[in-house]
């Protein structure tokens, strides 16, 4: 019979309590280390963000500010074209003055100057603007005295409408055209005077020169001719 060998083993309480009391400690010292680096990292994250904030402000500051340029950039273009074109049509309409007054002063000029047809009478101008009806115009003498010494003049205008109807030559005098049946327009002046009408061609009647008469009590009449030209109103 074999001998049975025991191994007597001391038991130590002691010990197991320090071996627990040590994981214990372990454990709460690893969970305290990761709670302090959790909020180490949460404090880092939250400075990060308050940075991020402060940084997006800011870009958002630069970008209105960009904006408020910009607008105030398209504000001050707009203006600026504003006043170039205010300028040009005031130079334009300054171009406009200076030609009207260039034509008045050639005019003028024109009207001092001395003429050799008796008395110095002559036929300024004449001009056709559209009337209310559909063969209604009015008209405009223009009737002037150009001479070295000029004494008031009077005397009378007529006119004669030449043209066509239905390809026939024909023509009427003022008193046929005439609204209040005028065989002529009287007229006294130093310089010059306006004598204006309305005349009413007949249906069909296709005008194409107009010859304009003035005469006075003395000398002999002066006629001159002008085309049918009627102008815009």
């Amino acid at each position: 019979m074999k001998n049975s060998l025991y191994r007597v083993v001391e038991d130590r309480p002691a010990r197991k309590s320090i071996y627990v009391v040590v994981s214990m400690l372990a454990l709460l010292l690893s969970l305290g280390g990761g709670f302090f680096a959790g909020q180490s990292r949460a404090q880092q994250a939250i400075t990060e963000n308050s940075g991020l904030r402060a940084a997006l402000s800011e870009t958002q500051a630069a970008e209105q500010n960009l904006r408020n340029r910009v607008v105030d950039a398209e504000l001050s273009l707009e203006t600026q074209k504003f006043a170039v074109t205010a300028m040009r049509e005031q130079l334009t309409g300054m171009h406009g003055e200076r030609a009207e007054l260039l034509e008045e002063l050639g005019f003028f000029r024109n009207l001092m100057t001395s003429d050799d047809g008796p008395q110095g009478l002559r036929v300024g101008d004449f001009d056709i603007l559209p009337g209310e009806g559909g063969n209604s115009y009015n008209f405009v003498i223009l009737v002037t005295q150009a001479a070295k010494v000029r004494r008031m003049v009077s005397g009378q205008a007529s006119l004669v409408v030449q043209g066509t109807i239905d390809g026939i030559e024909t023509q009427f005098t003022l008193a046929e055209l005439e609204a209040n049946s005028q065989d002529s327009l009287n007229f006294r002046f130093r310089y010059f005077q306006d004598l204006d009408g309305v005349l009413n061609l007949p249906e069909n009647f296709a005008p194409q020169v107009v010859i304009v008469t003035v005469r006075t009590k003395k000398g002999p009449p002066v006629d001159r001719s002008f085309p049918w030209v009627v102008e815009e109103a």
